[in-house]
């Protein structure tokens, strides 16, 4: 049996031959073009692979394998249709086709990790990397920053795709009762829970989308009494089923009883992806998660940077990777429509989970962080011209 770990690791290298294939001039210009699209559908639905291999968990394993057995039947057709003009491209697309068939028949469907537990093709490398902490992220970590009046930020680290640490922040709101919202919660260490402690009762605990919910976990056992509010569509996430996380609401654009001061808006994406964006009005300030992204290229650890600035993790322009991009823009309109919503809120600030945050001049600097989104419009509509 295949794990899905080795499997992760030949979808890649598949991926690679298929691409060096497509660039021989040895070979027709159709069996070029057919493995150029097979390499890239390959390496895009295993980048979205909830497995060891994979950066961002949209699609199961059980689907991985659906896609490649479609991928599979598409090199045998081509092999087939081109018998006639190139018998050697013919028999390179056949062979290529019947292997993989082979690999999804001895292929495990169950995967021992996701690409966010750190132990992904990576993060057995980056467990050697020797970056400090407080070069990843924004030092003091773990600490309660002050923002605003009501308003305060941690900073943190956590393990992103394929297990690169990357900076991570938490955005505390105290509502107007006194109570105590968290947004997108980090690591909780005792000299946090303290501050916290002595500012108000944490009641609230918000997982924003489908990926940050990860640090959950140690928050709901320090504060059983916290209501657990979700993004919609993270109760179906597989990984979350499987962690025993209890959800106890999820989150609409109406924002719950309590919630003065605080208007919420979702972004949504393709494969169910949703953000809750949250405007805390006393402050004019946004928090947002990953929709805006803002890493520095210093804030990633050197053995990994080149790969951290191809998949746009590190490019420091605001906008999310291109993987979350693409995700995204499955459903462009809608979220062309929500980053309007946002930009006519008109925040002063801008807050997110990653990078530097917008501290001054938010609404200017959220429309340049969202332009991608009108960029992506004007091709498609030019290729479709």
């Amino acid at each position: 049996m295949i794990s899905t770990r080795l499997h992760g690791m030949i979808d890649y290298a598949v991926a690679a031959v298929f691409g060096r294939l497509a660039l021989s001039s040895a070979l027709p210009v159709t069996a070029r073009a057919t493995l150029g699209a097979a390499g890239t559908y390959h390496a895009a639905y295993s980048a979205l692979t909830d497995y060891e291999a994979g950066v961002y968990p949209a699609l199961t394993m059980r689907q991985h394998l659906a896609l490649d057995s479609v991928g599979a039947a598409a090199l045998l057709g081509a092999g087939l249709l081109i018998r006639r003009q190139s018998a050697r491209s013919s028999s390179l697309l056949l062979t290529a086709g019947l292997l993989e068939c082979m690999i999804i028949a001895r292929s495990s469907a169950r995967p021992c990790s996701g690409p966010r537990s750190g132990t992904g093709l990576l993060g057995r490398l980056l467990a050697f990397d020797t970056t400090p902490e407080d070069q990843v992220s924004d030092p003091p970590l773990d600490t309660l920053k002050p923002v605003a009046a009501g308003l305060f930020v941690v900073d943190s680290v956590m393990h992103g795709p394929l297990g690169l640490p990357i900076p991570v922040r938490m955005t505390v709101i105290r509502l107007p009762g006194g109570e105590l919202l968290l947004h997108s919660p980090t690591r909780l260490t005792p000299v946090l829970k303290k501050a916290l402690d002595q500012l108000g009762p944490v009641r609230h605990l918000i997982a924003p989308n489908v990926v940050h919910w990860t640090f959950l976990g140690p928050w709901q056992q320090a504060y059983p009494d916290a209501v657990t509010w979700a993004a919609p569509n993270l109760q179906a996430r597989r990984q979350v089923q499987r962690s025993g996380l209890r959800l106890d609401h999820e989150l609409s654009e109406t924002a719950p009883p309590g919630w003065d001061g605080i208007v919420l808006v979702i972004v949504p994406g393709g494969l169910g992806f949703r953000e809750v964006a949250l405007f805390h009005m006393p402050s004019s300030t946004l928090v947002l998660t990953d929709f805006v992204l803002n890493i520095r290229p210093d804030q990633v650890p050197a053995s990994v940077r080149p790969i951290a600035k191809a998949l746009g993790l590190a490019g420091g322009k605001g906008e999310p990777p291109v993987y979350l991009r693409a995700i995204i823009a499955l459903r462009r309109r809608a979220a062309a429509e929500a980053a309007g919503r946002l930009i006519a809120l008109r925040p002063q600030r801008v807050i997110f989970a990653h990078g530097p945050w917008f501290s001054g001049n938010g609404t200017e600097a959220l429309r340049a962080a969202t332009r991608w989104l009108e960029r992506d419009g004007l091709r498609r509509n030019r290729r479709k011209a």
